[in-house]
C-alpha cells in the first residue's frame, strides 16, 4: 500500500474510533468537536446557558468561589466551556466589582461590550491608583473571548519549539508582571537554562526546579487554567507551567506563615521582582530607589551606570518598576515591572522589555513626551529618561541566598 494511502486510512480509523466526553458524561463526536472549534465562537451567554448547571455542583442556582475554582481545575471542561468559566474567575479575582449572587440569569444578562465613557482622559494621562469598585456591570464577553483565543493557539507541549523564545512570552491577566518580567530576563540571558528547569514525568505531570533545594510537581493544566495564565503561545506550555509552579510555592509559603489553607490565587496579589530573582537564581537582589534626590545626584547616576555595566558583563538579572501615582509617557504602564535586557555604556541606552509583549509607535521622536518605539515589548531608552520615569531599578547581586 502506498504511504499516502496508509496515512489517509490511519486518519480515518483514528477519527472513526475517537470520542470526547463532555463534563456531564455525554459524548460528542469528533466531527462535532472539530466543527465547534473552527466555527465562529458562541457568545459568553450562550455557553453559560449550556454549562451553568454543571458548574453549580450543589444546584442552588448560584456559583460560589469554591465552585468556580473547582470548575477551573476540572479537566472535563474544554474550549468554550473552559474559556467561559475562566472569564468568571478573572472577573471575580479582579476585585473591581461589587458582585451580586452569581446566578445564571446574572451571567447571561452581562453586556457584550463596555459602555462608552464620555469625557474620558487620554490613555497616557490616566494615573494608576489602587483598584476602585466600578459602578458598571462587568463585561464577561471580553475575558471570555481573550481566554478562548489564548487556549486555542497555545501548544499543549511543554516546549513546542526549542529553546524558549522571549518574543513568544506574554503576561496574562494574573497581574504578575513582577514574575513574568524576571522570567523574560532569564530567557533572554540563557534560554537553555530555563528549559533545564523542567522535568516531564511519566504520569503527564511536570516537575519544576527552583534552584537546588526547591521543586514542585504540576499536574497537567486544564483548558481554563491555560486561558487565565501567561502564555508562550505556539512556543509551548512552559511559561504557563512555570507560572503555576511559582504560584503554588508562594501560596504554600504564605499558608505556612499564616497557618491557613494555601491561597490558590497567591501569585495574583502582587509581588517583588527581587523575591523572584532570589528563588529562580538563588542570589540576593539589590533595589535602587529612584527618588527626586537620586535623580538630581550625578554621583548616584554614575554609580548606577557602573552597576548596570557590571551586571551586563556578568549576565546578572536586572529589573525596573514604574510608580503608581505619576503621569508617565505614552506606552509606559504605571505600577508595572519591566525586565532590563541590556545596557550600552557607549550610548547610555538601556534595552527594556515589557512582559505584555506589546507593540507601540510614538506620535513623534522617541522621548519623554511621545514615548518609545516598542516591538514585542522591547524598546531602548536613555538612562536619564529611565531615571525620570521609573521608581526602582533592581539588580541581581553575586551574593548567594543563605538557607
Amino acid at each position: 500500500m502506498k504511504r499516502s494511502s496508509l496515512i489517509r486510512l490511519t486518519l480515518v480509523l483514528v477519527i472513526s474510533c475517537a470520542v470526547i466526553a463532555d463534563a456531564d458524561g455525554q459524548q460528542s463526536s469528533p466531527s462535532a468537536i472539530t466543527s465547534a472549534i473552527h466555527a465562529p465562537p458562541r457568545t459568553f451567554a450562550q455557553v453559560v446557558k449550556q454549562y451553568f448547571s454543571q458548574w453549580d455542583k450543589n444546584s442552588d442556582g448560584k456559583l460560589t468561589p469554591d465552585e468556580i475554582n473547582a470548575a477551573v481545575a476540572n479537566p472535563a471542561f474544554h474550549d468554550e466551556a473552559a474559556a467561559a468559566i475562566a472569564a468568571v474567575k478573572l472577573v471575580l479575582r479582579s476585585g473591581k466589582y461589587d458582585l451580586p449572587p452569581i446566578t445564571q440569569d446574572y451571567l447571561v444578562s452581562s453586556p457584550l461590550h463596555e459602555p462608552a465613557i464620555t469625557n474620558a482622559p487620554a490613555k497616557s494621562q490616566v494615573l494608576s491608583a489602587p483598584p476602585q469598585k466600578s459602578d458598571r456591570p462587568p463585561v464577561f464577553q471580553r475575558p471570555y473571548r481573550s481566554a478562548l483565543a489564548r487556549l486555542r493557539k497555545t501548544s499543549r507541549d511543554i516546549f513546542a519549539e526549542s529553546p524558549p523564545a522571549l518574543a513568544a512570552c506574554h503576561q496574562g491577566q494574573l497581574g504578575d508582571c513582577y514574575f513574568v518580567s524576571v522570567v523574560g530576563a532569564m530567557v533572554d540571558r540563557d534560554p537553555a537554562a530555563v528549559k533545564a528547569l523542567f522535568t516531564p514525568n511519566s504520569d503527564g505531570s511536570t516537575t519544576v526546579a527552583f534552584g537546588k533545594e526547591c521543586s514542585v510537581k504540576i499536574a497537567p493544566l486544564t483548558d481554563a487554567e491555560i486561558g487565565i495564565s501567561s502564555t508562550a503561545g505556539t512556543n509551548g506550555l512552559w511559561l504557563t507551567v512555570l507560572e503555576n509552579a511559582y504560584g503554588k510555592i508562594r501560596g504554600e509559603a504564605q499558608a505556612t506563615n499564616q497557618q491557613d489553607e494555601p491561597d490558590t490565587d497567591a501569585i495574583a496579589h502582587g509581588g517583588k521582582p527581587g523575591a523572584v530573582i532570589n528563588l529562580l537564581d538563588g542570589h540576593q537582589a539589590i533595589a535602587y530607589v529612584l527618588n527626586d534626590e537620586h535623580r538630581r545626584s550625578p554621583q548616584f547616576a554614575a554609580k548606577l551606570r557602573q552597576n548596570l555595566d557590571a551586571a551586563q558583563r556578568e549576565h546578572r538579572l536586572m529589573e525596573a518598576t514604574t510608580p503608581a501615582d505619576t503621569q508617565l509617557p505614552p506606552g509606559i504602564n504605571s505600577k508595572h515591572a519591566y525586565a532590563i535586557l541590556g545596557y550600552d555604556g557607549d550610548t547610555d541606552m538601556v534595552r527594556v522589555w515589557n512582559p505584555h509583549g506589546n507593540n507601540f509607535t510614538p506620535k513623534g521622536p522617541d522621548s519623554l513626551q511621545h514615548g518609545y518605539a516598542t516591538k514585542a515589548g522591547q524598546f531602548d531608552i536613555p538612562l536619564n529618561d529611565l531615571l525620570g520615569i521609573y521608581s526602582r531599578v533592581i539588580i541581581e547581586s553575586q551574593t548567594l541566598i543563605s538557607h
